[in-house]
């Protein structure tokens, strides 16, 4: 029985099968299909049957390319899907249709829902997607369905460009913005405020970890122009890292620093510290930081330690 595993009212995506071959055949088929994908035509329908005989992402990652087709009449329009590399293991999404379904925004839509999927079902934390340099077709859909340009790079010895997509989004916010996590899990049952001193300097900025398709904060961190007399240059201060209960462990606490410190570069800061609990003190190692003196209580909160790093 042929399973559904992602839809909308248009298009729905399930697993590729002998019975495809004759479509995928004939896909494989097109000169312009072909044209910016690196692959050749299958030389005869039972080598695509056999292709697809003996495909082994669904068994091997649990997911793979998938067969797109419309709701209205089950017709396979092309595929679209994620692909695990054994190399490195990262994850691509690629796509292919046919030319008459072109600019018709099948791609973008199936593209969309296979990203969702991605991050919500699969739990990955980013995926990326690669497109020749002259494919504007794929390019413009990548950057439809929100993924960022990387960098510029060689893709099956062809000049390509890289994009990616993170489950998470780590953008600038206002400093109100970073008070309900600051709240609910720095100042939990505290009487403390959840404003700091400098947030609202002209020099001072917010970051927050924004979950993707959700518009929801799962994290927040502050910057703040302020020195410490044991060090010698520009510095900055890193002020509320906090990152939701739900979000804990998924790697978010270093997307917001190596945000905040790239931002910092571009000032040319020459150090970042911080005061870190005890139980971030591991976290700020990971990361390069290193201990400045000795232990030091903050009242309500408890031990800390003044932790910098040279960026």
């Amino acid at each position: 029985m042929m399973t559904k595993i992602v839809e909308n009212e248009f298009i729905y995506l399930r697993k590729l099968s002998k019975e495809d071959a004759q479509d995928f055949f004939a896909l494989n088929s097109d000169k312009e299909v072909l044209k910016y994908t690196g692959d050749s035509a299958f030389d005869h329908v039972d080598t695509a049957k056999d292709f697809l005989n003996n495909y082994p992402n669904y068994e091997r990652d649990g997911y793979g390319r998938w067969a797109v087709c419309l709701q209205e009449n089950d017709v396979f329009i092309g595929w679209c899907g994620l692909n695990k590399s054994k190399e490195n293991g990262e994850t691509d999404i690629g796509f292919r249709f046919f030319k008459k379904y072109w600019g018709r925004g099948y791609a973008t839509t199936a593209a969309k829902l296979c990203l969702a999927y991605g991050f919500q079902d699969l739990k990955l934390k980013y995926i990326i997607a690669n497109a020749y340099e002259e494919n504007s077709a794929s390019i413009r859909v990548l950057e439809k369905c929100e993924m960022q340009f990387v960098d510029h790079c060689l893709y099956d010895d062809r000049k390509a460009v890289l994009y990616r997509a993170d489950a998470v989004k780590i953008q600038l916010i206002n400093a109100s913005d970073t008070y309900p996590l600051r709240k609910s899990i720095l100042r939990n049952q505290l009487p403390l405020p959840v404003a700091f001193s400098g947030d609202m300097d002209p020099s001072t900025f917010h970051l927050g970890a924004i979950k993707r398709g959700e518009r929801k904060t799962v994290g927040v961190a502050t910057f703040v122009v302020n020195s410490l007399p044991e060090l010698t240059g520009a510095q900055c201060q890193l002020r509320g890292m906090a990152i939701s209960e739900t979000r804990q462990g998924a790697g978010i606490g270093t997307l917001l620093l190596l945000e905040g410190l790239r931002l910092l570069q571009n000032i040319s800061c020459k150090y970042i510290w911080c005061n870190a609990r005890v139980i971030a003190v591991e976290f700020y190692k990971k990361q390069g930081f290193e201990i400045l003196g000795t232990s030091f209580e903050i009242k309500y909160i408890g031990t800390h330690y003044t932790m910098f790093k040279k960026i």
